[in-house]
């Protein structure tokens, strides 16, 4: 085992080479010791008795600076065997200060750095606890009860230790104030019919002040919803109210608070109707226009939102065919949030695009208009026949523990030595095809049953990534190396995969978004055919390149398309576009509603450039496309510096930008890169933004109860960050303040299919997917998307 300082790092590995060879695992952990500084155990494994001599070789990666300063970091380094040097403390916790806390575990944590260790004392007694040498911070957690309806505050003495090696220290926590509350558990019971699939808004209110005692929440029909530490005296006062179809349904319930739990159950009987005046209000004709026959009778639910009251209007229409009808009531005159979806016909989407707001006029004048299009086939070859989840994998754990955990669907990971097409030579073998191809049928192998692991390698066969444009574009030697590294690493797919689908590539990240950015067109000049024809004869390929594939970028798009078509037919691969391909990013912030804003509008813009570059629908045309937001977790510098910080609303509007971009391109789409970090609640310890990778992009897919529908759940370091002057946001509060309402308890994935996504890819190179080696979600995702695995969404 060894330990060693380093500058803040976004990983790092241990390889070692022991002699005679021997079977071994390894297992790295990085503590935060300031804001500058972090410290790294490396622990290996040997499973059996060995014994160390000068032929065996350990070698320590670290992907940070650890140039300035130097010898800091070298003098830090120590080796030891069996374990680390630690010493032994002794928490003495005095008896609870009540009889409903004595069951209850006292929580003292000790911290260095950004790290937090863990101990649980039971009140009145000492417990003994080995732990590493180090200089810690002390404190001590609230004493609470299951229900958090007693709660003591406690007070841990000293509040600064320093653990010796071999020797004990000493912790003594003491009771001051003990708090009583009430909790209560708010259950929404199965309603009766139409509310029975509504999701209802319930607030509960101070029974003799009327103030709030918690903020009001949604809740869906059999759904429990737990508040805690309320008053513990007094009424509390549990209503939930809407108007739908011109009937207001309401419940309202009051109860007595004390000092325990109390269960409140809403019921149909508890439900009472009354109809609402319809004076002035007026018939919402429906005209559909259907751009395709679909099976008769196919009916679909039509949601009109109020953006000024509480009136919901719901509508089931006949989408199969063109024709006409209405809202089987009469509308209040007002603007109205349009909410329609689209659907499945065997693997088939059908999409049903309507206005996002509609105004409806006092005088009847107003028509809602509807229309039914066909979208994208989701039937993408290597992929299943649901919606799947695939991950980043770094190869560091060739075993895929944390992947085959996941139960995922699909490894990615970049192609070649340098992952950006090695463009300055011609490399003689790929091993991160090779390995990334083996650990798929690895995994694959453990899952078994019928589960399927797709390998899908990041390919450039030119990198725009880091910019000079025009200059990358225009370098033929380049474009020839990197054609024939491709050329490599389909052949190695191949010799190592599974016949029918050995692999899958996302090819050129950033290519389509700079040149789109960039203002190019289809006939914009580059060295195209020449470039080809020597990556060709370099791998002793004897074809005849299609007249099609002209010096331009247009052709070039017909090269790589038709390259992949011609050397390895049997791989399934896409292109990517970006989400600033329209020049900017900042457009998904804007709450003007606009049409010069809207997803549908800038996607629109970028599939209107596919098209004209013919980058889809020729002859060689990709199986699907991926689509990259940014590859960083929102609440780390590299994401909320650069513009990267998204609540609820923000992501809302990726996921519509991927939809609309599928529907204009009939092709299905693969969110790619995604973050699948999580929100910590205002209840965890946030100790170092930069290490545990904190975000957004996992809740809002996964959904998280903790964080649900309030602000206030949010933990208040995370609400505190203060983005970049291109987010229109004083901090993340504002953010999320601004998306309100929202519900962020439940995964947002059911309807990605009928929106064109057949698959996401989580994670990157430094930022957080299912592996647990970047940041403190890695778990958290891997349980959530084997969890999804035991009911996939199909298709």
């Amino acid at each position: 085992m060894t330990t060693i300082l380093a500058d803040v790092s976004v990983g790092s590995g241990a390889g070692h080479l022991l002699s005679p060879w021997q079977v071994t695992t390894t297992e790295i952990t990085e503590e935060p010791i300031d804001a500058s500084t972090t410290k790294i155990t490396a622990k290996i494994i040997v499973e059996q008795p060995h014994t160390f001599g000068p032929g065996d070789t350990l070698t320590f990666g670290i992907n940070g600076d650890v140039t300035t300063n130097s010898d800091t970091y070298v003098q830090s380094f120590e080796f030891f065997a069996d374990g680390l040097p630690s010493g032994d403390v002794q928490v003495t916790a005095d008896a609870a200060p009540d009889a409903a806390l004595a069951s209850s575990q006292q929580v003292v944590l000790l911290q260095i750095g950004g790290k937090a260790t863990r101990l649980d004392v039971t009140p009145g007694q000492t417990t003994v606890f080995n732990v590493p040498a180090g200089s810690y911070t002390v404190t001590a957690a609230e004493l609470v009860n299951a229900n958090e309806t007693v709660v003591a505050n406690a007070r841990a003495s000293p509040g600064q230790l320093t653990v010796v090696t071999g020797q004990s220290a000493a912790i003594a926590v003491s009771y001051t104030a003990v708090n009583k509350h009430s909790a209560l558990n708010v259950t929404l019971q199965q309603l009766s019919s139409p509310i029975d699939n509504e999701r209802l808004s319930v607030s509960v209110i101070d029974g003799s002040s009327g103030q709030p005692l918690s903020n009001s929440f949604l809740s869906d029909n059999n759904q429990t919803t737990a508040l805690r530490r309320l008053p513990a005296s007094g009424s509390a006062v549990v209503s939930t109210e809407i108007l739908l179809n011109n009937v207001k349904y309401s419940a309202s319930k009051t109860v007595t608070l004390s000092n325990s739990l109390i269960e409140v159950a809403i019921t149909s009987s508890d439900v009472k109707t009354q109809d609402i005046d319809t004076t002035g209000f007026v018939e919402l004709p429906i005209q559909v226009t259907s751009e395709t026959t679909t099976r008769a009778g196919k009916v679909i639910p039509i949601r009109l939102q109020s953006t000024k009251s509480a009136l919901v209007y719901s509508e089931n229409v006949d989408i199969s065919s063109s024709g006409s009808s209405k809202f089987s009531v009469p509308v209040a005159p007002g603007e109205y949030l349009v909410q329609v979806s689209g659907f499945l016909q065997g693997s088939v989407v059908y999409a049903v695009e309507a206005p996002t707001k509609i105004n409806v006029s006092s005088d009847g004048s107003t028509k809602l208009s509807l229309t039914g299009r066909r979208g994208a086939d989701l039937d993408v070859r290597g992929f299943p026949n649901f919606l799947s989840f695939g991950a980043l994998t770094d190869l560091f754990d060739m075993e895929g523990k944390d992947l085959t955990n996941a139960k995922v669907s699909a490894i990615f990971k970049y192609a070649g030595n340098d992952g950006a097409g090695d463009p300055g030579t011609y490399l003689t073998d790929d091993p991160a095809t090779t390995r990334t191809v083996e650990l798929a049928a690895k995994i694959e192998s453990k899952l078994g049953s019928g589960h399927t692991v797709l390998p899908i390698m990041i390919s450039y066969t030119c990198n725009l990534s880091l910019g000079a444009v025009p200059d990358q574009l225009g370098s033929g030697s380049q474009h020839a190396h990197s054609f024939a590294n491709l050329i490599l690493s389909l052949n190695l797919a191949k010799k190592t995969g599974k016949p029918e689908v050995p692999a899958g590539y996302i090819v050129n990240a950033d290519f389509l978004g700079e040149t789109q950015k960039h203002g190019f067109g289809p006939d914009y000049s580059m060295p195209v055919r020449a470039p080809l024809e020597d990556a060709l004869a370099h791998h002793s390929i004897s074809t005849s390149v299609p007249s099609s594939i002209t010096d331009t970028l247009k052709g070039y798009v017909t090269a790589v398309n038709w390259l992949f078509r011609t050397v390895a037919p049997e791989v399934t691969f896409a292109w990517q576009v970006n989400l600033w391909g329209g020049g900017s990013s900042t457009w998904i912030y804007s709450h003007d509603g606009s049409d010069a804003t809207s997803p549908k509008t800038l996607a629109k813009g970028t599939a209107d450039y596919l098209k004209r570059l013919q980058v889809y629908g020729g002859e060689w045309s990709p199986d699907f496309l991926a689509v990259d937001r940014y590859e960083a977790d929102d609440f780390t510098q590299r994401g909320y510096v650069n513009s990267y910080c998204y609540g609820s609303f923000e992501w809302a509007r990726f996921y519509d930008f991927c939809a609309t971009l599928s529907l204009e391109l009939q092709t299905p789409v693969a969110p790619w890169q995604i973050p699948a970090s999580r929100i910590p609640s205002a209840k965890e310890t946030v100790a170092n933004l930069e290490l545990e990778h904190w975000g957004s992009g996992g809740t809002y897919l996964f959904g998280d109860p903790a964080i649900g529908s309030s602000v206030d759940n949010i933990n208040p370091t995370i609400l505190d960050i203060k983005p970049s002057s291109l987010v229109p946001h004083k901090d993340v509060r504002g953010l999320f303040t601004a998306a309100l309402p929202y519900d962020l308890s439940y995964p947002k994935y059911f309807d990605f299919p009928v929106r064109g996504i057949f698959s996401v890819l989580l994670g990157g190179g430094a930022t957080t997917g299912v592996v647990t080696t970047i940041g403190k979600t890695g778990l958290w995702t891997q349980e959530k998307v084997s969890a999804y695995m035991t009911a996939p969404v199909g298709f």
